[in-house]
C-alpha cells in the first residue's frame, strides 16, 4: 500500500455547496504540494495525525479553520491560508512510480492521494485487494 505524508483541508463544510467547494480546494492542495489529504468536516480532526493544516481561505472564514489551524500551529505542525498554497507550482512527476507525464491526484474514500499516473493508481488499487485478500 502507498505510504505516503497527508496534509487536513480545513473550512466551512456546513452546507452541501461548502464541502464541495473544500473538497475541489483539496484537489488543489494535492496536486500543488505533492501530498495526499484530508478534508476536515468539523473541528474533532486530530491535526497530529497529519503534515500539516492548509486553510480553504483564511485563519478567520471559519471557527474549523481558526480552532483547527491554531491546534496544528501549537502542535509546531505548518498552517497555511489558501493564499500561501498558490506559491507552489503544481506537481509535474508520478509521487508512485517518479517518471514524468500526465499526473493527477487521485479521489480516495476520505481524500485525495498525491499526483500520480492513472496506471499507477490502477496498480496500486489492484495492489492493495491482492494484498487485502492474503493478508485473511
Amino acid at each position: 500500500m502507498l505510504a505516503q505524508s497527508a496534509v487536513l483541508v480545513v473550512g466551512t463544510t456546513t452546507t452541501p455547496a461548502d464541502l464541495a467547494d473544500v473538497t475541489s480546494f483539496a484537489f488543489d492542495v494535492a496536486e500543488r504540494l505533492g501530498l495526499a489529504v484530508h478534508v476536515a468536516v468539523g473541528m474533532d480532526a486530530d491535526v497530529t495525525r497529519y503534515e500539516g493544516v492548509v486553510l480553504d481561505g483564511t485563519w478567520l472564514d471559519s471557527v474549523a479553520s481558526t480552532v483547527l489551524g491554531t491546534e496544528a500551529q501549537d502542535a509546531d505542525l505548518f498552517c497555511i491560508p489558501a493564499a500561501d498554497l498558490y506559491a507552489f507550482a503544481a506537481e509535474k512527476s508520478c509521487r508512485w512510480c517518479g517518471e514524468a507525464g500526465r499526473v493527477a491526484p487521485r479521489r480516495t474514500r476520505d481524500g485525495w492521494t498525491a499526483p500520480m499516473h492513472a496506471a499507477c493508481a490502477t496498480g496500486i488499487r489492484h495492489a492493495s485487494k491482492v494484498e487485502s485478500l492474503t493478508s485473511v
